[in-house]
């Protein structure tokens, strides 16, 4: 566990060097994640912008209009589960566009059906557990930075 928090920590640590997203879309259905995200987000980094949207149909238009003004995400974290569309629909519709299709993408779910894993592993989308608390989040988000700069690297 030491060698994880020593191996997240300076992964975190030389993203600093300006390889960490500079925006990241962020789209959750419930008011209260957007909330701790943007928070912990902050609290990590000032200097990222965090947009967030509350469902599928709302993120792609944002994404058609970022794709027009030349200032995409650098990073997608989706929520599994929304109304009007949840993460497959819109991770179709990402793909689906040469702009958007390089934009990585994560999914952020209260649980993790065995099946959904496996169908993300095989779409080489990362899948992470939504934490129960503030201390945890910040370290996920951690993670998510380090691994997106992992990403950038290759």
């Amino acid at each position: 566990m030491a060698l994880i928090s020593l191996l997240i920590s300076r992964l975190y640590n030389s993203m600093m060097t300006n390889n960490y997203p500079k925006i990241i879309l962020h789209v959750d259905d419930d008011a209260d994640d957007l909330f701790l995200i943007d928070y912990a987000l902050k609290s990590i980094d000032s200097f990222i912008v965090l947009h967030q949207e509350q469902n599928g149909k709302k993120a792609l238009d944002f994404l058609r209009q970022t794709k027009l003004s030349g200032n995409l995400p650098s990073l997608i974290i989706l929520d599994m589960n929304m109304p009007a569309m949840n993460a497959h629909e819109i991770y179709k519709e990402v793909k689906k566009d040469p702009a958007l299709s390089e934009i990585p993408i994560i999914i952020f779910t209260t649980s993790i059906d065995y099946r959904e894993e496996d169908y993300w592993k095989n779409e080489e989308v990362r899948m992470i557990t939504k934490p129960a608390s503030f201390d945890e989040l910040k370290e996920c988000i951690k993670k998510i930075l380090a691994y997106y700069s992992i990403l950038q690297s290759l």
